[in-house]
Formats: C-alpha cells, structure tokens, sequence
C-alpha cells in the first residue's frame, strides 16, 4: 500500500527521480527520463538501513524535499531522527542510501500524552511541526494540547522553536494521509495560524499560534482544498487602553474602546464641562474597571477627575458587586493571568507569579482559589486577586480533585481520586492534619475506571465516571456505589459535566461541537431526571471545574457559559436554555454550535472572585 510520494525536483529536470514509500517497508522510485518511452518502476527495501540507524523497526514518514535533497522522519529507540535518503544517479544505475542527518527537536507539553510529527520543506528551509494531543477525561476522544513549530537553520544544524509565524501559515491533513502545505506569505489577516483538517475531513480547527486560541469551522461542501479554504482568523485590529504597572497590579482594557472623532470628543467636553468638578469626581468614585477606563478617556475634564488607581490597593474592585464568576487564562509564556467578564466583555490583567511560569495544571476552581501544581512540584492553593499562596503535603498523581472550603477555613478538605494505576482516595484536612490520608476504592469488576470532576457533599463524595456515570463515595462508612449516566439524545461524541447546584448534582451533557446541549439532575430516586430550565440560576462549564451559581441579574439565568469567544466580536459564548440557541451579550445573532468560536489551550477556569 502507498503511504507517501515525493518529487525531489521540478518536472523538467533530466534524470528526476519520482519516489513511492509504502506500509511494506519499501521504496518504489522510476526515473522520468523524457527520452525513455516507458517508465520503469524498482522497489527497495530500506528496514535494515534504517534499524541501523534508529535502533528499532520502523516507517519512514514525512516524506520531504529541500534545496533538491529527501528528507523523511522516523521514530527512534531513544530519540527521533530526520534521516536524509541520499540519490545517486549513474548513468542508468540509481543508488538510494539512508544517512542520519541530524534528531528532531523535542518538547514536553502538560497534558499532552502523544503528537503528530510533520516534516515539511519549502525552498531552501526545512520545518517540523508537532501537534500535540492529550486525553481529555470528560471527552471521549483526544483534542488537541497545542502546536509545535521548529525552523532548522541550515548553517548550524540547529533546530530554531518558532514563537511568530508572523504572515506564513500551514495547512495539516489528518484525513488524507497527513499530507502538509506551507505557504510563507498568505493573505492578510490569515497568517500566523497552523490550520489543520481533523480525521472525519468535516471539520477545520484554525490554531493562532501566537495567542494560543483554536477557532473552529466547517469544511465546505465542494471539492475545495483545505489551502483553497477562507478559514476562521481573527482579521481585525484591537483598539485598547490599558493602565500597566510595574509590579503585581490589575491591568484593565476594554478591547472595544476606540478613537474617536474630533467633533464628537469636543461635543462630549462641552457637555461635562457643565458639570461641577467636585460632582464628576464623586461620579468617578462610583466607577470601576473599564468603565472608569471609558470616562477617564472621554475629555480632559474627566481625566483631571479621575487619577490613575492601582486597582489591587485601592479596594474598588474589592468592593464592587460581580454579576458572574469570569473566565482567567494563565498565559505561560507570557506571564499573564487575564480575567474576562462574560457580561461586559471586560477585561483584567495580573502578571503571572514567577512560581507558576512554565507547565502548569489548574485541578480545580472553587470559592476564589485554585488548586494548582506545577510539573514536578507539590499542589498549591492559589488566590489570584490576594496572590496568597499555600503549598500541600506530597501526594502522588491523582485524576481529579475538589475542596469543601477555602483553605482559609479551618473546615477545608481537600479530596482527590486516582485510578489509573491504584485505586484509591486520597483526604486532606488542611488545618487539621500534616499528611494525606489515603482510602482504597474496591470495585467489582476489573474494568478501568478514570473519574473527574470530582464533588463534595454533605457526607458524600461524587465523581463522574468516565461513561457517564456518577460514583458516590460515603466518607464516615467508606462505602462506594455507582450509578448509570442518563440515556442522551446526543449521538456524536458527549462530553459530561458534573456540578452541584443547592440541593441537588447537576449533568450537563454536550455533543463535541455544540450542536447538542442537555442539562439533568439526579432526584430524590437517585435517577437522573431531564429538566428544560436552570430557573435562577447559571452554569459556567470548563474543563477541569464547573460551577453553578445564582444569577444575580435576570438576563444572566437560565445559561450555560462555555470558555469560549466568539471568533469575530471576542465575547464569551454562551448557551440559552430558553432559546435553545447559542448567543453572545449584546448581540441579536444566534447560532447552533460551536462552529465560528474558539478556546484558549493555555490553562483556563471558571473563578468567582474573591478577595478573602
């Protein structure tokens, strides 16, 4: 069977070679020789060239041309290698060598459990490109972790990690044999992004590789190439405002604050001029966030009113009422933390602490703190607004976590399951004990069981099994039983959110591309019981955590939010048990699945913010 094909040269190059590789192991070539009438095709086997240089059996892939030479890729024993498949025409005899050329780059990405590797040569460079995957425990198939592209710089033999793209984009076929298409200049707007056809060929993900975003989009129905396809980008210029400070402050910006004309801004000027000074100061007082940004902007009047605050010290976003949990993204590269408000678009900013720059996992989101861990290091609880840090006892890896309490409170437990290995629970009494204790879980099968989304009440603990099901854990008699998910009407690939809502556990059920929402609840009966209507209340789904709150504004309830933006206004999209529609705040247009959006894969969570 065919696997790959290359073309070292252009067609009309005497003595071009063009080149087959196959499943079998084997290299299938013909010269095309112009004089010749019939084309004559020969088959090598190159497994025992490359076990030589590998260490181990296996394909060549990635098949590439650079500056008139083949490359390929081949997993190795210890470390990857691009091997340089050498031609040597002579006369009529043709001599195809396997030389090791240099290893490819590496790179560890949190989360990520596999990758793709693609060789791809353009001109005289030479590009790898990694898309990393990991598994996902409430999705029942991997998704992608991130992108990796490195530049080799030909004089040193050095692989260079691109952090820009800049106006080149590639184009990644999972459906079609993994073929790949560079394109070093494309059109303005579209650059900077790694799209890549996923392995059904239906669906488009646009990856920003500089804002670390994935957009989706359908493939269109005709006959056009993924390169051919207008792909979801974000073409427009943000407009901001920002007040920055050197240290451990809130930065805020409001991405739709823009200039204005002269003749409006002198109108606006003349009107509150007319307003006492010492009133428009007290206006001010009640101001905050970007809001207060806005009024600071619009005359000179206002600015004079309104002095620069350093929001962390000053205590009015302490005391400003939220109307929802926002959305924080940890940038790990940058050493940001961003919050946005899925009501106002607003958005906030604080420098990431030196502790957590690098790979990092948030395990959970509750009552204004994270628990996180950093690769190789101990679980901390982290308040983002306060930056009060508390580090846990060592504990081992463990799936999915929860927490009864802030660690503030002498009543914080700390939880986590593990079942990949062992099959146990691991307690934590933060203010009460030095050390986890450790409970095993014994079940009656011999089946894998992976939890997440682990939840504490009452005396219970709750964890979604990986199907569906939800598992109770009785802490006083250490008792586990487990009871089936709901039957769905979602036939794609499900993802499963567990939360707790008052009294009650709530199940949110999503088809992968948001063409399918369900919301249960488990009754009285323990039976999982379809209901139409949150009433008063608001769902925030994420990843790793999810919360359920009151809404403290009518147009909030009644919503599930996804951590997702639309792709064109930047607003948080969420999801209207009324409509059965997809909406985005103050804008009319609807939608009915997730195509046209993206999400951030930097780690993100749902936080209420607290600053106690």
């Amino acid at each position: 069977m065919i696997q790959e094909c290359c073309l070292p040269s252009p067609p009309d190059d005497h003595g071009l070679i063009f080149m087959l590789t196959t499943l079998n192991g084997t290299i299938i070539f013909c010269r095309l020789d112009c004089k010749s009438k019939r084309l004559k095709w020969m088959e090598i086997s190159y497994a025992e060239q490359l076990e030589s240089i590998t260490g181990c059996d296996r394909l060549l892939c990635s098949l590439t041309c650079c500056n008139g030479k083949v490359y390929a890729f081949s997993i190795g024993a210890r470390e990857n290698f691009i091997i340089h498949i050498d031609i040597v025409v002579k006369g009529a005899e043709i001599v195809i060598s396997l030389l090791p050329y240099l290893t490819a780059p590496t790179s560890y990405m949190y989360g990520c459990s596999t990758s793709i590797p693609f060789l791809h040569g353009c001109c005289n460079e030479l590009f790898f490109v990694k898309l990393c995957l990991g598994a996902v425990d409430h999705v029942a198939k991997e998704t992608v972790g991130g992108v990796c592209v490195w530049k080799l710089e030909m004089t040193n033999l050095r692989w260079d990690e691109t952090k820009d793209l800049q106006d080149a984009a590639f184009f990644l076929d999972l459906a079609h044999g993994y073929s790949v298409f560079y394109s070093p200049a494309i059109a303005s707007g579209l650059g900077g992004y790694v799209h890549f056809l996923d392995r059904s060929g239906k669906m488009i993900h646009s990856y920003d590789f500089k804002n670390k975003t994935i957009a989706l989009s359908s493939m269109p129905t005709s006959h056009a190439s993924l390169s051919d396809h207008r792909l979801q980008g974000d073409c427009e210029e943000i407009k901001s405002q920002q007040e920055e400070h050197k240290e451990y402050e809130v930065v805020v910006r409001d991405d739709e604050v823009g200039g204005s004309s002269t003749s409006i801004e002198e109108n606006m000027e003349s009107r509150l001029l007319n307003i006492p000074f010492d009133v428009l100061k007290t206006i001010m007082e009640f101001c905050v966030g970007v809001k207060y940004l806005n009024f600071r902007a619009t005359c000179k009047q206002c600015h004079l009113a309104a002095p620069m605050i350093r929001w962390s010290k000053g205590g009015r976003l302490q005391n400003y009422s939220l109307a929802s949990p926002w959305l924080m993204m940890l940038d790990k590269d940058r050493g940001v933390i961003s919050f946005t408000d899925p009501k106002f678009g607003d958005k906030y900013f604080i420098k990431t602490p030196q502790e957590f720059i690098g790979n990092v996992e948030i395990h959970c989101s509750m009552y204004g703190w994270l628990l996180i861990r950093k690769q190789d290091e101990p679980l901390m609880f982290f308040n983002p607004f306060t930056r009060d840090m508390r580090e846990l006892p060592l504990v081992p890896y463990l799936d999915s976590f929860c927490f009864s309490a802030p660690p503030t409170s002498p009543d914080c437990m700390v939880v986590g399951f593990t079942t990949r290995l062992e099959r146990h629970v691991y307690i934590h009494f933060v203010a009460q004990e030095p050390s986890w204790r450790r409970f095993s879980l014994n079940f009656y099968d011999d089946a894998s069981h992976w939890f997440h989304f682990a939840t504490h009440y009452d005396r219970n603990l709750y964890a979604l099994y990986y199907n569906g099901g939800v598992g109770f854990i009785d802490t006083e008699n250490r008792d586990y039983t487990w009871q089936e998910g709901p039957i769905s009407s979602c036939r794609s690939t499900k993802q499963n959110f567990l939360m707790r809502c008052d009294q009650r556990l709530l199940l949110v059920v999503a088809s992968e591309f948001g063409e399918s929402v369900e919301v249960f609840k488990l009754n009285d009966s323990k039976e999982w019981e379809k209901i139409e209507s949150l009433g008063r209340h608001a769902i925030y789904i994420c990843g790793k955590a999810c919360l359920c709150v009151k809404a403290k504004t009518p147009e909030m309830a009644n919503k599930i939010y996804f951590p997702r933006l639309h792709s064109e206004n930047r607003k948080i999209v969420f999801y209207s048990l009324e409509t059965r529609r997809y909406h985005t705040s103050n804008v009319e247009e609807s939608f009915g699945d997730f195509m046209g959006t993206k999400h951030h894969l930097d780690p993100h969570v749902w936080i209420e913010p607290s600053w106690s």
